[in-house]
């Protein structure tokens, strides 16, 4: 049986905390899918009605750390759990706009940096703390094991 839980903290870093633990069956290096617990109701556009729900995988997560009743996971799919796009593509399109805008010669500067005193090494520091808002995951998203083949 799927170990299943539901996120109960989101750390920032791409970190979350499950609500589930050693004593539930919880190992290191386990995958999680989160997703909204109620899903996502599917009309027919022919008739209007509804044809039930589906759920709307917002990010996998691996298990970096489990204690007796939580885990510590970090995203690892390879879509951004950031909404619309990942910070690097953020950049990207920021900087293409202020080329468009002022010329050229702008550069968007402030995502990341290579830590020798070159600017903020990542977003939570340039904003002076976690970026819990900024991730669609949510807490009270609901999260269940994907079963490795």
């Amino acid at each position: 049986m799927a170990v299943e839980g539901k996120v109960a903290k989101i750390l920032g870093k791409g970190e979350v905390v499950l609500n589930r633990g050693r004593t539930h069956g919880v190992r290191q290096g386990m995958v999680f899918e989160i997703f909204a617990p109620e899903g996502e109701e599917v009309w027919d556009p022919d008739t209007g009605e509804t044809l039930g729900t589906v759920e709307d995988v917002k990010a996998k997560a691996e298990v970096t750390e489990v204690k007796e009743k939580l885990a510590i996971a970090r995203f690892v799919d390879s879509e951004s759990p950031f909404g619309v796009a990942g910070f690097g593509e953020m950049q990207e399109n920021l900087q293409r706009i202020f080329g468009q805008m002022f010329g050229e010669n702008v550069q968007a500067q402030g995502f990341g940096g290579t830590g020798q005193g070159d600017g903020p090494e990542d977003l939570e520091s340039m904003f002076g703390g976690p970026l819990e808002d900024v991730t669609k995951v949510q807490v009270g998203d609901a999260a269940r094991e994907i079963k490795r083949r």
